[in-house]
């Protein structure tokens, strides 16, 4: 809409303030403008207001009227704005648009019945609303084109937003089922086997059960340092993957480390890093993303806040409870521009959690 604005409206005050005789000229003129820049500020790329057919009609009627009595030949503007805008939404444009610029001349040359035709009024009248009826189509195109493109790269970013979190799930898919898949078909072998030996050795049968719940409880203990993010969770590894996530999904990324990398960081502020960017890929709309971590504190801030409902923050909102058991905090802030996330950990809960692993 800016530049199609940019692009005619200099040219449009200019000729009205050139070529309207008295004051009634110069407002029905800016009336009819104005239905143009009220169908243009309602257009999409799905249809066209309601509107806009009578914003056309008033119009059409507006030049014919200048035409007729010869005020100004700079009335057709807001009718090739109206008729081009609506020409494209039709699919056959290519056919219609020499004919409605046609139409446009035809119009002005109307006027001709009351006036004795000349060169100049040729050309005022005919000509120019010819050339500049296909200028504003040319126009309109153009920024129709643009917006499609701009349209074509946002679904682009959601889907590689998308792309990246399904990625994230498979990911976490494959180390539970590194996990969980080796040691469940070792217990599905010893339970065999006990069952086997349990009438004629006993203490074989026994032995087998004993290694059975020893293998189950060290698959749970896994699995929740999985689900904990305690499971080979580094927070600079973890840093750069988020980085590499939103540079996937299209986003401006501001990532960096203050400290030194291998200082021990509490795992949370990991898993705290690894929820936070998963959510901004899926219920918000960012352009840009700032991350900065450090051994005590993780920031995730982003200035698209999206559908961030409680039920979408529900994983953020239990990590809030681990993190205060760790004597950290969690903060999450909301503002008309940004979404900030923010986590911090006293070193000493990070050195306590490196003695009990």
């Amino acid at each position: 809409m800016l530049s199609a604005i940019a692009a005619i409206a200099p040219l449009s005050i200019v000729g009205v303030a050139l070529t309207a005789r008295s004051w009634w000229e110069g407002l029905t003129m800016a009336f009819g403008y104005l239905l143009a820049l009220g169908v243009l500020r309602a257009w999409s790329l799905d249809g066209y207001p309601r509107h806009a057919i009578f914003a056309l009609a008033f119009t059409a009627a507006t030049w014919t009227a200048d035409a007729l009595r010869g005020t100004t030949f700079i009335g057709f503007v807001p009718l090739a704005l109206v008729g081009g805008m609506l020409l494209l939404r039709t699919g056959r444009w290519r056919i219609w648009v020499g004919f409605f610029a046609i139409g446009v001349a035809a119009i002005g040359a109307s006027g001709f019945a009351f006036r004795s035709p000349t060169w100049i009024l040729f050309a005022s009248y005919v000509v120019v609303p010819l050339i500049g009826t296909l200028f504003v189509f040319g126009v309109i195109l153009t920024c129709e084109q643009a917006w499609l493109i701009a349209r074509r790269l946002e679904r682009a970013k959601q889907t590689e937003a998308d792309l990246a979190v399904a990625r994230e799930r498979v990911r976490f898919a494959g180390d539970l089922h590194d996990i969980q898949g080796h040691s469940l078909h070792v217990i599905k072998l010893k339970a065999a086997l006990a069952r086997k030996v349990i009438r004629t050795d006993p203490d074989r049968a026994d032995a087998e059960l004993g290694e059975i719940r020893r293998i189950a409880d060290e698959t749970i203990t896994a699995t929740r340092s999985l689900a904990y993010a305690h499971h080979e969770l580094n927070l600079v590894a973890e840093l750069e993957n988020a980085k590499r996530l939103c540079e996937a999904a299209g986003l401006t990324v501001d990532a960096r480390f203050d400290g030194d990398p291998g200082a021990a960081a509490h795992p949370l502020l990991a898993q705290v890093l690894r929820e936070a960017t998963t959510n901004l890929l899926r219920h918000a709309h960012p352009t840009a993303v700032s991350i900065t971590a450090s051994p005590v504190a993780v920031e995730v801030a982003n200035d698209g806040i999206g559908e961030a409902t409680e039920m979408s923050l529900r994983g953020l909102a239990r990590l809030r409870e681990r993190v205060e058991n760790a004597d950290g905090s969690l903060h999450i802030t909301r503002t008309p521009e940004r979404f900030v996330v923010t986590a911090r950990i006293p070193a000493s809960s990070a050195d306590q959690m490196k003695e009990m692993t």
